[in-house]
């Protein structure tokens, strides 16, 4: 009975996965959902089905199998080491393209301060210049970053969750009415657009199948907490777009660098708009020094598993994998320099596009896994047909937003991906002996 008293329990375990989804995702959506219309409530809807999909097959597959990796566990046990090589080079893709992302909404709201990082160009290069300056600021190691991650959460949910309330005071119905669709698309073309706009707020629901070790009567509450996790961000996100969108005027709300700002500044004057500004960058940047730590650690990981070249698993003398994190920002410069658009909300658009393909590749192999996994592992009759039935809901909806992404996202996400293949020729024949020797290590280990 101690025992459960140091495992993770049903509400904190929803609290982690609702805090893992709510990071800064959120903020510049509201202006790029504005040019499609509110007919994007439907891609929220979907959005949510399709999550909740993926999440419960995510937490079948953790029961199954029990493996450090999470997605990269699923991908190599159920479908093989290539598999598995294309599913941490596209999720390690998606990670230091969302920073991008992340950084360009960061200093979205720093131009409701400063106007002149509105410009692309000049926000462009800010954003650039936020990914070194947290590069570095990562070089002593993951010290003080807990406390910095627990901060700027407040900053997350203060605008998000106050606009989700209090929006509805200030709400203009002939908005929404007079911008139903305003996308020059046929009414399914957009909201298959704004389907895969709103994954990117997703990204991160299966937070709880990954710790299923540490939770109390797992086969009830990592489901469950996914679900509720999931809903819960699903009607805060919803809530909290639509109000705005019922308050500023969609032509303006299309334009706006820092969507929550304009509508709080409209709501209540300018000492709003300042005041859920400077939560925004909080959140925002807060949310980027913790995933350029990550993606840092991940990096490091797959290097010293033998799937990503030595120098990503090379530390400095605080045990930061610095010299990785400084070529992964170099990737981030070049991302964000190509993808400088007329405005920030068009390139964080362009960046989270890119992103949600990136992330629905691996989802979709890990998913896919669960077949020969639960063959394998005798589940038969009407539990494998549930969650056979649940997947490929999962796997329909992962293909639906791949192709409302958009041609260009397709083609480029393709390519990337496609990289893997000489890419995987070229890592296994450098790091083979290395692969070779931990697995003969392993081998004389259990036989002795």
């Amino acid at each position: 009975m101690s025992s459960n008293n140091t495992k993770m329990g049903l509400s904190s375990l929803t609290v982690l996965v609702t805090l893992n989804m709510m990071g800064s995702g959120i903020f510049l959506l509201p202006s790029s959902l504005a040019g499609i219309g509110s007919i994007s409530v439907f891609g929220w809807i979907i959005s949510t089905v399709g999550s909740i999909a993926l999440a419960i097959a995510y937490s079948k597959m953790g029961f199954l199998c029990p493996k450090e990796g999470g997605l990269y566990a699923f991908a190599r046990d159920g479908l093989g080491e290539y598999a598995a090589f294309t599913e941490t080079w596209c999720y390690w893709l998606s990670l230091w393209v969302g920073n991008v992302a992340i950084a360009i909404a960061g200093v979205g709201y720093m131009s409701y301060f400063w106007p002149a990082l509105k410009d692309p160009v000049t926000g462009g290069i800010a954003s650039i210049a936020a990914i070194w300056f947290f590069t570095f600021l990562n070089y002593p190691g993951a010290g003080f970053i807990g406390r910095v991650q627990k901060f700027s959460s407040l900053g997350m949910l203060i605008p998000v969750g106050g606009m989700a309330i209090l929006g509805w005071f200030f709400f203009h119905p002939a908005y929404i009415t007079s911008s139903y669709n305003i996308s020059g698309k046929s009414g399914w073309s957009a909201i298959m657009a704004a389907s895969s706009l709103t994954l990117w707020a997703f990204l991160g629901l299966e937070s709880a199948c990954i710790v299923a070790g540490v939770v109390d009567n797992p086969k009830r509450n990592v489901p469950l907490a996914t679900m509720l996790g999931t809903l819960f961000a699903a009607v805060v996100y919803i809530l909290s777009t639509f109000a705005i969108m019922g308050v500023v005027p969609a032509a303006e709300l299309a334009k706006s660098a820092a969507p929550f700002s304009t509508a709080a500044q409209y709501m209540f004057g300018n000492w709003a708009g300042s005041f859920v500004s400077l939560c925004a960058v909080i959140a925002c940047f807060g949310c980027l020094n913790g995933w350029v730590l990550t993606t840092g650690q991940v990096s490091k990981a797959i290097s010293d598993d033998g799937m990503f070249p030595k120098i990503f698993g090379e530390t400095n003398k605080y045990g930061t994998p610095f010299k990785g994190m400084v070529l992964t920002a170099v990737l981030m410069t070049g991302i964000g320099y190509m993808s400088i658009s007329p405005s920030l909300a068009q390139q964080f658009q362009i960046i989270s596009l890119l992103c949600v393909f990136t992330c629905l590749v691996p989802y979709i192999l890990a998913a896919a896994a669960i077949f020969p996994i639960m063959r394998s592992n005798g589940i038969r009759g009407s539990e494998y047909r549930t969650y056979t039935l649940v997947t490929l809901v999962a796997l329909v909806y992962c293909f639906y937003a791949t192709a409302g992404s958009g041609k260009d996202t397709v083609f480029y996400g393709s390519l990337t991906t496609l990289l893997s293949i000489p890419l995987y020729a070229w890592v296994t024949r450098a790091v083979g002996p290395r692969r070779a020797f931990k697995q003969t290590q392993n081998v004389e280990e259990t036989s002795s």
